[in-house]
């Protein structure tokens, strides 16, 4: 196989507190890339060999997402504005066609209605600061 076609991939916030269920949101039109970068640790020392500077491996930043979203009027962007204003960090679940998932503890770090055009749509995007480890599984199989 060549590869894996997106389509139908789900971006779900999982419930929590007093919650009844997860929100699986409706009309995604894109969500971006997610990339972890190592922070350098500068150990250089006056004594380094040749003058050169040494580095060790710091910290993982998971970095942030950015989801763009099509407005249809259901309520989903109240929903989301409210989860802005509190600034509370929330279990994220990307789940790929093939049943494989990437799932991410981020707040949403900002929150953007879209330029309204003469042929476009009602547009929202919202970019997550992931806060750990994002954790990829593939699918298992019974």
């Amino acid at each position: 196989m060549a590869g894996i076609k997106t389509m139908s991939t789900s971006l779900t916030i999982k419930k929590a507190d007093s919650e009844t269920e997860d929100l699986v949101l409706k009309h995604v039109a894109s969500i971006g890339e997610q990339s972890t970068e190592v922070e350098e640790v500068d150990v250089t020392t006056l004594d380094s060999p040749n003058g050169a500077k040494e580095f060790i491996s710091g910290a993982k930043d998971p970095g942030s997402m950015d989801i763009d979203i099509n407005n249809c009027g259901d309520g989903q962007v109240e929903k989301l504005q409210a989860l802005f204003d509190s600034g509370e960090v929330r279990d994220w679940v990307i789940q790929y066609p093939t049943k494989a998932t990437l799932t991410i503890k981020a707040y949403i770090a900002k929150l953007t209605f879209g330029e309204a055009t003469t042929d476009g749509l009602m547009k929202s995007s919202i970019s997550l600061r992931l806060s750990g480890e994002p954790v990829y599984k593939e699918a298992t199989t019974a």
